[in-house]
């Protein structure tokens, strides 16, 4: 960068891209939210008054959140962001923010796009089809074709064929561990043709345990007081380079396939070649929108596909057994690798695992004056014993949640409590544990979290460790059992957006109102808020929405919502039948109204139909367009009271 930020940038981006800040309050959200509860207490007969109560403590809501303001300085920052045309990253390991110029944050990704596993997209005629709805209508042809073959069911079928998908988007985040800085490429796939698909296979997949986790600071700390080592050995860390990119994936899709139907496990309701073809289907030749274009993923995994890291584990774990051999100490979390091994060995086993596949590279790290970090643990040798300590990296920034944060106070208390179990889990001994607490009670400080608070919370977490523990009922079960013995209505969950003490006072007037509901407070982080990282999706292909047509010559509207792509509603409703083709041709704009100046999208959601349904009914009582007809407008009458 040429110049230094101003401070007001420099400030907001240093608290971090997790923490919670007040962005413009979206009223018809929570108005929609609330719509639901309501419909939900006049079906299970929940009291009028209640219903009342509900709908007048919600409005006193939306009149207090309308007048909360954003920051300032988040609003500069954006703005200034923008216009120097800058990247605010996030920390691939860690938490913080690098500042990087947009061409150059782009550069590094187009590095990894130069790479032999991506493939672009090339157009081969001027007016084709846009690639997001040629791969959409390709996944469901699929699709249909195992159904039609009787490899999947229609139930089945529904639950995975895409609708309206949007594209997978490929973006990067910051190693700033690295010298260069590269960025770690991440694919975002909620929302795409293949996530229904990648959701049901990893839900399949996760029975086989050799596609799971199987290693954990705490087995690893607790192995260590067996372990004594011999004066020619020592601790080294294997790391494996590019483990997703490099996977080789239709050998790795076979391999937990076997693993998966080997008889030793509750296998899906498929056979083993269908569930080949559809692990195939969501994640070999993925699509996914760059910076650049439209590229496709023709080997190895993405990173941010469900089912990826259960592949990528299942392959590595049929080389486990070589790369462990005779050693007194071995554990693998995914591409980390740690193992005793005699010193005059090293070279040789090196040079045997990086043999193993021409996928495979490994590197190593050696122990530094008896010292050997790994994970978030210190594995430290004296006199050939070993022990472990909680571990900080040199690039770590100290950042937690603030303790002035915008954030309800048992969010709070769970970062101190989640440094008191990740310590524990780390140290392998008492004396560790107390020497990484006073590190920790330093880094709750300096986020401004006072000692009267953390204490006791410390306190309870280290009885809860200590004590023996009893196993709990599902709160959601407990709460429908003890809903069905009271006869009373079972509380509803609702999702309302943190937004400080008047979230608190509204939640607390709705369980004096005995509504019905558990109210789930969410937090808008400062990432969220910020120039998006990934490339936008064009217009016409975007779904989930609720739209404005306008008519250009008498300025008269409709307001509709959608689930398929935008374009394909745009030209149903030009037809003559429909009410829009009709206003249009009366008015003699048929051949000029056009998608492009004359749809706004008014609101965008991932929720479900009836809640995009219910924003839809709120536009139109706001709006009035006139061109709906009266039919439409019934389609789904609101609940709330405005």
């Amino acid at each position: 960068m040429d110049n230094a930020p101003p401070k007001y940038v420099l400030e907001t981006l240093s608290l971090g891209p997790k923490n919670a800040v007040i962005e413009k309050f979206e009223p018809k959200d929570i108005l929609a939210e609330l719509d639901g509860l309501l419909s939900y207490c006049q079906e299970n007969g929940v009291d009028r008054q209640i219903v009342s109560d509900i709908n007048i403590k919600t409005l006193n809501y939306v009149k207090k959140c309308n007048k909360q303001k954003p920051s300032r300085n988040i609003q500069m920052t954006k703005k200034y962001l923008k216009e120097h045309d800058l990247m605010a990253i996030p920390f691939d390991k860690g938490i913080g923010i690098c500042i990087m110029k947009r061409k150059t944050y782009e550069d590094k990704l187009s590095d990894i796009l130069s790479l032999p596993q991506f493939e672009k997209v090339e157009s081969t005629r001027k007016n084709a089809k846009n690639p997001v709805i040629k791969e959409n209508e390709r996944v469901v042809d699929e699709l249909k074709k195992l159904m039609k073959d009787g490899k999947i069911d229609e139930g089945l079928f529904e639950k995975l064929k895409p609708l309206g998908s949007h594209p997978a988007r490929l973006y990067g985040l910051a190693k700033v561990h690295k010298t260069s800085v590269p960025t770690r490429p991440v694919l975002s796939m909620p929302g795409s043709a293949y996530h229904q698909i990648a959701l049901q296979t990893t839900e399949w997949l996760s029975v086989v345990p050799e596609c799971g986790i199987n290693s954990s600071t705490k087995s690893i700390s607790d192995s260590l007081k067996s372990v004594k080592l011999e004066p020619d050995e020592e601790i080294v860390s294997f790391d494996v380079t590019s483990l997703y990119t490099n996977v080789p994936l239709l050998e790795a899709i076979d391999d937990c396939a076997d693993m998966l139907y080997s008889g030793n496990h509750q296998v899906p309701p498929v056979d083993k070649s269908t569930f080949v073809e559809l692990l195939k289907l969501c994640t070999s030749n993925v699509l996914m929108l760059t910076h650049k274009s439209f590229y496709r993923q023709v080997d190895g995994l993405a990173m941010g596909s469900p089912p990826a890291p259960l592949i990528a584990n299942g392959w590595l774990s049929k080389y486990d057994p070589q790369i462990r051999a005779n050693a007194k100490l071995f554990s693998r979390y995914m591409d980390d690798v740690i193992r005793s091994i005699k010193s005059n060995d090293i070279a040789g086993v090196l040079g045997m695992i990086n043999g193993l596949h021409p996928s495979l590279k490994f590197t190593i790290e050696r122990e530094n004056e008896g010292r050997l970090p790994f994970l978030d643990m210190l594995i430290i040798r004296i006199n050939n014993e070993l022990s472990s300590t909680w571990y900080n990296k040199p690039t770590d920034t100290g950042l937690v949640m603030n303790y002035l944060a915008l954030a309800p106070k048992k969010y709070k208390r769970s970062v101190v409590a989640g440094f008191v179990h990740r310590i524990h889990r780390a140290c392998s001994t008492w004396q560790h544990f107390h020497e990484s607490m006073r590190k920790a009670k330093a880094i709750l400080e300096k986020n401004q979290y006072p000692p009267e608070f953390y204490e006791p919370i410390i306190k309870h977490a280290l009885e809860k460790i200590i004590t023996p523990k009893q196993q709990p009922c599902e709160p959601a079960t407990e709460e429908r059992e003890k809903a069905n013995e009271e006869g009373t209505v079972p509380k509803k969950m609702i999702f309302l957006q943190y937004r400080g003490n008047v979230t608190e006072d509204y939640c607390r007037a709705l369980r004096n109102c005995n509504a019905p509901c558990t109210p789930v407070l969410t937090l808008r982080k400062l990432k969220t808020v910020l120039p998006s990282l990934k490339t936008s999706v064009e217009k016409k292909i975007r779904s989930d929405l609720v739209y404005k047509i306008t008519c250009p010559r008498c300025q008269a509207c409709y307001v509709g919502q959608t689930n398929q792509y935008l374009t394909d509603r745009f030209h149903q409703h030009l037809k003559p039948s429909q009410a829009v083709g009709k206003h249009v041709r009366n008015c003699g704009v048929h051949g000029e109204i056009s998608l492009e100046h004359d749809v706004e999208i008014l609101a965008q959601s991932s929720r479900s139909s009836q809640f995009l349904m219910t924003l839809e009914a709120l536009w139109q009582e706001e709006l009035r367009p006139k061109i709906n007809t009266k039919e439409e407008w019934r389609s789904r009458e609101l609940t709330i009271k405005l």
